[in-house]
């Protein structure tokens, strides 16, 4: 994907310009004369591509708001009130700012023309390629409530997932304070007087003193080297991204990881379930549904999968088979054949989900629960360097003096 400057014209003599994120420029043209503009300038955005990948990788992904957005849209559709009028209330009513405003740039699109799947569009990385893609299938299909309304469900299990890892984390990083907090009053306060006192004695400070001292006076330069090194790597992480055979390589080799990687593929299979359940049950059909996760499947292993897949299944077979060589699990392709054998394909996809979610859950929790060990005992490590460090030179002036 990536973000594209537009500017159009129409016989009126009125200008529409924006940003629109899809594929080629072909996508963009179309949106324009749809909407009776003629195309006057289209340029990639670089700048905007690469400001929408940053803020998806540094900020957190706000799954809560996602969850309630959906489930309230759902709700007040329902109720029979008009979209313009639910989007108005949600912005409303927003405690999110980053979405209240784009809740007011999507109100502004519909003013404009522009249906709620296109305006979606023109928010680039702001809302995650599913929504955009449901509620584009949603608006086809005139199921618009019920898509969001399972959306809300899938958005709440990511929501479980991160706020597990949140709580985690929490612990840990009350430790790494703790040790900033003791080097900073042991390298401001302690050592500049053992430093005085073993210069006046002609003395010279312990060999771990030494290094600890050292340490702390390069401790700027390091923040900066760790700062540029992460900068660096965000860049080279961006233009592997600019690669998909290269990014195909590195999935490839995560995947091969003992634990990760069955963490990965359970995650990926529960993903893939939960959307083509949400999407079969709506009435799109099996074709449409491997195209839209194909185009929301970040991992490139598995979008290679759907795309050999989306190939078998113009040619007449099933989604079992067609999924035969991919890398998703044995259990998951049985149990959808099972589904398309027995005409219940929604209802074995969503329980096949929930079984994946739960394994997903076990294996996450396992991984987390090892977090807090390996960090204490690392940074008992670093404190006990330091304490030690302090130590020393007491030791050296007792038995000196």
């Amino acid at each position: 994907m990536a973000v594209f400057y537009y500017r159009g014209k129409n016989l009126a003599g009125e200008i529409m310009y924006g940003f629109h994120e899809t594929q080629n420029v072909e996508d963009v043209i179309q949106l324009l004369k749809k909407k009776g503009f003629f195309p006057i300038t289209i340029r990639k955005a670089p700048f905007y591509s690469m400001f929408y990948f940053i803020r998806d990788i540094t900020l957190k992904k706000r799954y809560k708001e996602l969850a309630f957005f959906c489930r309230q849209m759902s709700s007040m559709l329902e109720a029979g009130m008009p979209v313009m009028e639910c989007l108005s209330v949600l912005c409303q009513q927003s405690l999110h700012p980053g979405l209240a405003r784009a809740l007011r740039r999507l109100i502004n699109d519909l003013n404009k023309g522009f249906t709620l799947s296109e305006a979606f569009k023109n928010q680039p990385g702001i809302f995650p390629e599913i929504l955009i893609y449901a509620i584009e299938t949603g608006e086809v299909a005139g199921k618009l409530e019920d898509i969001l309304k399972k959306l809300a469900t899938h958005f709440e299990t990511m929501a479980k997932y991160r706020e597990r890892l949140k709580t985690s984390m929490t612990y840990p990083i009350i430790l790494s304070l703790i040790s900033i907090i003791v080097y900073y009053f042991i390298a401001n306060t302690l050592l500049p007087l053992y430093s005085n006192m073993f210069n006046q004695a002609g003395l010279s400070l312990p060999l771990l003193t030494r290094i600890f001292i050292a340490i702390t006076i390069n401790s700027k330069r390091f923040a900066i080297f760790l700062l540029f090194v992460f900068v660096l790597f965000l860049l080279l992480y961006y233009k592997l991204k600019q690669d998909p055979e290269k990014v195909f390589l590195i999935d490839k080799f995560l995947l091969s990881f003992p634990v990760l990687g069955l963490l990965q593929k359970n995650s990926i299979a529960a993903h893939f379930c939960r959307i083509a359940g949400i999407l079969v049950s709506s009435g799109i059909s099996v074709v449409k549904t491997i195209e839209v996760i194909e185009n929301t499947m970040n991992n490139q292993v598995f979008k290679k999968d759907l795309q050999k897949a989306l190939e078998n299944l113009k040619m007449g077979k099933t989604l079992a088979d067609s999924l035969e060589t991919s890398n998703f699990p044995i259990f998951m392709l049985r149990m959808m054949q099972m589904g398309v054998e027995s005409g219940k394909l929604e209802e074995i996809l969503f329980k096949i989900a929930d079984f994946y979610d739960s394994e997903t859950e076990v294996l996450q929790i396992r991984l987390l629960s090892l977090i807090e060990p390996i960090a204490i005992l690392l940074l008992s490590l670093i404190i006990g360097f330091a304490v030690v460090a302090t130590i020393l030179p007491m030791f050296k002036m007792y038995s000196v003096f």
